[in-house]
């Protein structure tokens, strides 16, 4: 998966840019520009270190920016690591640019912000979310998106809400995307996700009555139980990077039923 790198992984390191590091910058509508680090380059905030390689807030001039999914394509696990987490703790920076209690400035700080007025502390945001794949006498429910960008092969997903347990989410989520009834919850992996600032959690779960799938207006377009054989491969060149494609190739392989 994204995270499977073998190179030790710091966030906001003291470290001032050199050759071998990129810039990353975000607009408004949250596109990415992206690219590697030159004399020319503004390079502002240390965002996260991977092995050697540091990535920065900043901008090298004549890369303009793009959608945010083309970090996937880029050619080695740890830059493609770094963009995520980079891209995840940029979202962050720049939406907490004052205090929330007393709205000045907010001020670096070791792993935070910090007001210098109050004293308040403010960490970097993670939604937890989670990923389910539904199971019934040895098919998977593979669907599609209908409002979002990424329109490859995907599961039941969604976000926890406040006093709820990752559990109850997978059954939540299953009825108001599905209609469909989850028994047995078995939880099989995480991941960090940068792109959207969440740490997914993923699980397995059987479904009652598979008859009673009815899709969610808007969120979906498509919901289909596919056997092992006929399960589509990672969207990704790299293989399985994201935690669905992980888990789709997983029970493709029989390793979970």
């Amino acid at each position: 998966m994204i995270q499977d790198v073998p190179d030790p992984v710091t966030l906001f390191p003291e470290a001032s840019p050199g050759p071998g590091d990129h810039v990353l910058s975000l607009n408004r509508a949250g596109e990415v520009a992206f690219a590697p680090w030159t004399p020319v380059s503004t390079a502002t905030v240390p965002l996260v270190r991977v092995g050697e390689r540091t990535f920065f807030l900043g901008a090298t001039p004549g890369v303009g920016p793009g959608p945010a999914q083309r970090l996937r394509a880029l050619p080695e696990a740890g830059l493609r690591f770094g963009a995520f987490c980079a891209l995840h703790l940029a979202k962050w920076l720049l939406t907490h640019r004052h205090c929330g209690r007393c709205a000045a400035p907010l001020a670096r700080a070791k792993g935070c912000l910090r007001c210098p007025e109050c004293g308040l502390e403010a960490y970097p945001d993670i939604a937890p979310a989670v990923i389910l794949g539904l199971t019934h006498r040895g098919r998977l429910l593979v669907t599609r998106y209908a409002d979002r960008p990424y329109k490859g092969p995907a599961l039941v997903a969604g976000y926890c809400e406040v006093g709820e347990t990752a559990e109850e989410t997978c059954r939540r989520e299953a009825l108001e995307e599905t209609n469909l009834k989850v028994t047995d919850v078995r939880y099989f992996a995480s991941q960090p996700w940068g792109l959207s600032g969440t740490l997914l959690l993923g699980f397995f779960g059987e479904v009652e009555d598979p008859a009673a799938l009815r899709l969610a207006d808007g969120e979906l377009s498509v919901a289909e139980w596919l056997a092992p054989d006929e399960l589509p491969p990672p969207p990704d060149a790299a293989g399985a990077l994201s935690l669905t494609a992980a888990m789709i190739e997983a029970f493709a392989k029989g390793a979970v039923r």
